[in-house]
């Protein structure tokens, strides 16, 4: 059990990093069981509360009481300390609480309700078929990430937003600049200055003349706070944050993690054993990792730890996720195995499109094994680029090859 050290002077210690490749760092194994709530030196250079057991990770997350949502969820990775409890952009949902939070949640959950979701299979579908198509031109070897993993949910983000199909080619090459790491930083940064633009006239263009869409639904549907253009902007941003590069990695990297293990590829023809494999996916490669942040708003104590008001916390999902006390066997694969994990976060920012990312993977996953015979990734396994230093875990090139694409 821990105990109150926030007076006592720092160990000179960081955030455990690196994966190998699928697992979490084994300092974190190390941590549950002797100091699961620990106080390290976040990579942003502020001090942080680092929360690794299951139960422990479900406390704080279900706590939006104690614990606030104001500073952006990987501000400890990447962010300024001097500009902790700034206030979020407008509709950047994941910052808001309480209120404010309900708000604008209540609007968009209507649109990311299993049944609304079920009607963009036959879209999810057609994506995923033209792309597998497209690789069965090409002789190999490809890039999985950019020639499948990539596209696949930009363009279902774009279906769901309304973007014109003589739009969506440039929406594809835009998002795909952001998140792409050979593009130089000033050329990504350049492509997310432009996506903003296309997010700013795309609104306007749904104000002067709404469809059948997110944005235009939530301009036309009567409330009593209706949401603001720079609202709707922001939560454009957010969507296409959210589900674009998070699905895209999922897509690759599960590819990858299914072709290590060839008995759990074998199940993903079998229709009941999807209801559980996406969820399975997910739990075990937790690519959400170092960490998500929130700040306590009062004091508080989590598992014999007590934690200051204004005081940071950051829950480590992978690390949740592999608990042996919430799993006996974490670290082995099960796609028929169900369970309550975190890997979609828990509590009331949990998230919104978790419906949508598992759309995507029942289809785009056993739709790839099916159709593209022999696959196998052609760079040796200690060559293969992971993104260990990204918000978002995947690979940043997976190259593969294949011996024939069949209908």
């Amino acid at each position: 059990m821990t105990s109150d050290t926030s007076t006592t002077p720092l160990a000179n210690r960081g955030m455990p990093s690196g994966r190998c490749p699928f697992d979490p760092s084994a300092e974190y194994e190390q941590l549950r069981e002797h100091e699961p709530i620990v106080r390290v030196r976040a990579p942003a250079g502020f001090d942080v509360w680092l929360v690794t057991r299951y139960e422990d990770a479900r406390v704080v997350l279900g706590d939006g009481e104690s614990f606030s949502n104001v500073d952006a969820s990987s501000s400890h990775l990447m962010g300024d300390k001097d500009d902790l409890g700034g206030t979020p952009p407008p509709g950047v949902l994941l910052r808001y609480d309480g209120d404010e939070h309900a708000r604008l949640r209540l609007r968009l959950a209507r649109e990311f309700m299993v049944k609304r979701i079920a009607k963009l299979e036959p879209f999810v579908r057609e994506v995923v078929t033209s792309h597998i198509d497209q690789l069965a031109e090409q002789s190999g070897p490809v890039d999985l990430y950019r020639a499948f993993g990539l596209p696949v949910p930009a363009l279902v983000i774009g279906e769901i937003l309304g973007v014109a199909e003589e739009d969506r080619e440039e929406f594809e090459r835009a998002t795909a600049a952001q998140v792409d790491l050979s593009i130089p930083l000033e050329e990504r940064q350049a492509a997310a200055a432009a996506s903003a633009g296309f997010f700013a006239g795309l609104v306007r263009s749904k104000f002067e003349n709404p469809g059948d869409d997110l944005l235009s639904r939530l301009i036309l549907e009567p409330s009593e706070s209706p949401v603001t253009f720079e609202e709707l902007v922001g939560l454009s941003i957010l969507l296409l944050a959210a589900g674009h590069d998070t699905t895209a990695n999922m897509i690759t990297l599960g590819t990858h993690a299914l072709l290590q293990h060839p008995d759990q590829a074998a199940k993903l023809q079998d229709e009941h054993v999807m209801d559980t494999a996406v969820d399975e996916m997910i739990r075990y490669l937790s690519i959400v990792h170092n960490g998500v942040l929130r700040k306590a708003v009062r004091d508080v104590t989590v598992n014999g730890q007590q934690i200051r008001a204004g005081e940071h916390v950051a829950v480590v999902l992978e690390s949740a996720n592999r608990d042996t006390d919430f799993l006996p066997d974490a670290d082995q694969l099960e796609l028929e195995r169900r369970s309550a994990h975190v890997g979609f976060g828990y509590g009331a920012h949990q998230c919104l499109g978790q419906h949508l990312a598992r759309l995507e993977l029942r289809i785009a996953l056993p739709e790839l094994f099916r159709r593209v015979k022999g696959l196998r990734v052609v760079t040796p396994e200690g060559e293969i680029p992971f993104k260990d230093d990204m918000l978002v875990y995947g690979i940043r090139e997976l190259m593969v090859e294949w011996d024939e694409v069949v209908a």
